[in-house]
């Protein structure tokens, strides 16, 4: 480590020093803000896909519930032909 002449040398490292502090500190505030909106736009899609898998998953039930309903329908019309027959 070089050892410094005068109480200017030490002075302007120090203005380096601070200079390369403050340019590193607004380099992590934009960083901060980019990823603060990068965070924002995957929580508006993760909002989204879960609206979509909440719609599916109703339409998969009413799907479930007309099968169901369709089977008890068929169910019926074999018994009545296994009734006819068996006139």
């Amino acid at each position: 480590m070089a050892a410094f002449e005068n109480f200017e040398e030490v002075w302007a490292a120090l203005g380096r020093l601070h200079d390369s502090i403050m340019r590193l500190e607004e380099a992590q505030q934009r960083a901060i803000a980019q990823h603060a909106e990068q965070l924002a736009q995957v929580t508006e899609r993760i909002d989204r896909v879960t609206e979509r898998i909440d719609r599916l998953t109703s339409t998969v039930a009413t799907l479930a519930g007309t099968v169901a309903q369709l089977a008890t329908v068929a169910e019926s019309h074999e018994q009545r032909l296994g009734r006819l027959e068996g006139q």
